[in-house]
């Protein structure tokens, strides 16, 4: 379950493995990498920072080995930009030293610090107290690299059904039972060739978005009742789900006033919006395209569901029909299951929502997080030529969404970025509406308000950022004076996946829990993409005991 990169790869480790096996990928968008894998600034992470000795530090050197030759025999583009870490203050410098021991400790090759008269020679137009220079870092096009194996799995014999959204699970002794439905009119099967039709309808679709008004974005998670009504309320409700402790403690402080303000006109906007309308006028990307695009990987009836485990609820997209499908303003959904000797889970955004479905807890929770980039084009050389490399700040523990790159992409263009901040919804890459219950997944979670106090100083002064492009390249420019602003434009948008536990705490590790034959993969480090290889490699270890192709049988 899942065709993002760390999906495609497990299905390839597999398909290597056992070659008589046929293997099927699901995943609800319509194509591979539709979310996080084809959403990143192509930074190949080698795990500078990861502390020697740990699996995370294990998986980022060894996915390094696996990708190079890979994309090397595959043709996609890599290219050693070498990479700069600079200190601003002595603070930073401190930690600086601390990441040259980590990264020496974990073999990480040529890496070294640098003052300011050897940071000019790597990058003349860069400014700073000290910086680590890491020679061998890389870009690549992991997009790509996400084809490129799932073309392997095809090759293999593999399967892709795409515009499949698995909403169950069954486990028994000697297989597992998977529940999935998919619009009778948007039903795809990518077998054994190359060709997809996963595009047809993109002109439609663009259209479709630039019509569309700023209404919500909505899934059938999100109902209950009558259909005339969310479960997530963003006024009186939530102002009292979250008072108490949290407005005892934090009420005076600017940040959670701002943040209850915000809630309170997301409120007015969502009256307005459904006062009047019934099942049949709700808006809805469903109600537009006849399906359910904008929840890739799994539906969640488990959050702010009064429906329990059922994996449907009730939905103002449509009505019930016969058993087995559900009919809605554009078509039928047909609701199916297959049965399956072996099952891995590899959701991403929704790893959270597939492990509750398949009867896990549902921490750690998946918060997603926003992170926008900026692009100098290539046709602009002389603005993207102030950067020759990838320049990038000091991690600050305390403030883990404060990072900042500058990073000469594989095509030349120079990309900034990213400026994160808490998404509006978990596949939601539009720059308006936002998603009702994915925001209610989040401030419905005592965690992430434990996250928000805990990061509160460090959020405040990167909100600016977040509503003004002019503020972020002033942050951008501390690293790079001449850094011309006027020939910075929007580039693209990801959502991150980041797991969150009750104490507020985000996780790097890699978490895989299995009962019987299901495998869910419920998070993965930060070096996710670099290493996905090597995450393959290792959760197939640990469920197959099948040696790896060249690898000798042991007794």
């Amino acid at each position: 379950m899942g065709a993002g990169i760390v999906g495609a790869a497990l299905a390839r480790e597999i398909a290597g493995r056992l070659p008589d096996a046929e293997v099927t990928v699901f995943d609800k968008a319509e194509h591979v990498a539709a979310h996080q894998s084809g959403h990143t600034s192509g930074i190949v992470d080698s795990g500078l920072d990861e502390e020697p000795g740990t699996l995370e530090a294990t998986l980022a050197r060894r996915g390094v080995e696996l990708l190079v030759p890979y994309v090397t025999e595959r043709g996609i583009p890599y290219r050693e930009r070498g990479q700069l870490m600079i200190a601003q203050n002595t603070d930073e410098a401190d930690r600086l030293e601390e990441i040259a021991d980590r990264a020496e400790k974990n073999g990480i090759p040529g890496v070294r610090l640098v003052d300011r008269k050897q940071m000019r020679d790597i990058e003349s137009h860069a400014r700073g107290v000290l910086g680590l220079y890491s020679p061998h870092t890389a870009v690549t096009d992991f997009a790509a690299l996400a084809e490129a194996l799932a073309s392997d799995v095809r090759s293999a014999g593999g399967t892709f059904r795409f515009g499949t959204e698995v909403t169950g699970f069954d486990v028994m002794s000697n297989e597992v039972r998977v529940r999935f439905r998919k619009a009778a009119h948007d039903s795809q099967v990518d077998g054994g060739d190359d060709h997809s039709d996963a595009g047809t309808h993109s002109d439609d679709k663009h259209a479709e978005d630039d019509s569309r008004d700023e209404q919500v974005t909505d899934g059938p998670r999100t109902y209950y009742g009558d259909d005339t009504e969310p479960v997530v309320g963003f006024g009186d409700d939530v102002r009292n789900r979250l008072g108490g402790e949290l407005r005892d403690r934090f009420g005076d402080k600017d940040w959670f006033r701002q943040v209850e303000d915000t809630l309170g006109s997301l409120n007015d906007k969502l009256s307005n919006s459904w006062s009047g309308r019934g099942p049949s006028t709700t808006r809805s990307d469903s109600d537009r395209s006849g399906h359910d695009p904008s929840h890739a990987g799994g539906s969640s009836p488990h959050d702010n569901s009064p429906h329990g485990n059922s994996p449907h609820g009730n939905s103002p997209q449509g009505t019930r029909g016969p058993r087995g499908t559900r009919e809605t303003h554009g078509g039928t959904v047909s609701e199916e299951s297959a049965s399956f000797d072996l099952v891995i889970v590899a959701a991403g955004l929704q790893a959270d929502r597939l492990a509750v479905a398949a009867g896990f807890g549902a921490e750690p929770r998946v918060v997603p997080f926003t992170s926008d980039y900026f692009i100098v084009s290539e046709s602009d050389p002389e603005a993207a030529e102030v950067v020759r490399g990838i320049i990038t700040s000091v991690p600050d523990p305390h403030a883990p969404f404060a990072d900042t790159a500058l990073v000469r992409g594989v095509n030349d263009a120079l990309v900034l970025g990213p400026n994160t901040f808490v998404a509006l919804g978990r596949e939601k890459y539009e720059r308006h509406g936002f998603d009702v219950g994915d925001i209610g997944s989040t401030v419905g979670f005592k965690g992430f308000w434990k996250f928000a106090a805990q990061t509160a100083g460090t959020a405040a002064r990167g909100a600016k950022s977040v509503v003004s492009t002019s503020a972020f390249v002033e942050g951008v420019q501390k690293f790079v004076p001449d850094l011309d602003a006027a020939a910075v434009r929007p580039g693209p948008r990801g959502v991150r996946a980041r797991a969150m536990d009750a104490a507020g705490a985000l996780t790097n590790e890699l978490l895989v829990t299995t009962r019987g034959r299901l495998t869910m993969v419920r998070n993965v480090p930060r070096a996710g993409a670099t290493s996905a290889l090597a995450v393959a490699e290792h959760i197939v270890d640990s469920i197959l005991d099948v040696p790896r192709p060249g690898q000798p049988a042991t007794d």
